[in-house]
């Protein structure tokens, strides 16, 4: 799978929240959440990135999440529905647990005092 550039600027003209706006996240349901998200293109073009096993795609998953004005409350509604996997609200999900950091494939480098030893 290729990382793809993705244009937050393309994604919602209207990306500044005001007051009402942030009022209406308060109140919303998890399927209005999820509709306010950036991650909401309305064609389902980011499913990809945010449900990766590729760590560059993963972190500008997080990256889009940052700048998200649901952020918290994606990650509310992830947790309470215990998500089995993907990026929801700035954290990645692996068997239904918020995992901070994905290691890469593979061994981990030996590091430079075990090779002297």
């Amino acid at each position: 799978m290729t990382a793809r550039v993705i244009d937050i600027n393309e994604m919602h003209d209207d990306a500044t929240f005001g007051v009402a706006e942030v009022e209406q996240v308060l109140e919303a349901t998890p399927q209005e959440i999820a509709a306010l998200g950036l991650c909401n293109d309305g064609r389902g073009g980011l499913v990809e990135l945010f449900f990766s096993d590729e760590i560059p795609e993963i972190r500008r998953a997080k990256e889009i999440c940052r700048m998200c004005p649901v952020q918290v409350a994606c990650l509310d509604v992830a947790l309470a529905r215990r998500e089995p996997c993907g990026v929801w609200g700035g954290q990645l999900f692996v068997s239904g647990k918020v995992l901070p950091v994905k290691r890469p494939r593979g061994r981990p480098p030996k590091h430079k005092e075990q090779l002297t030893a």
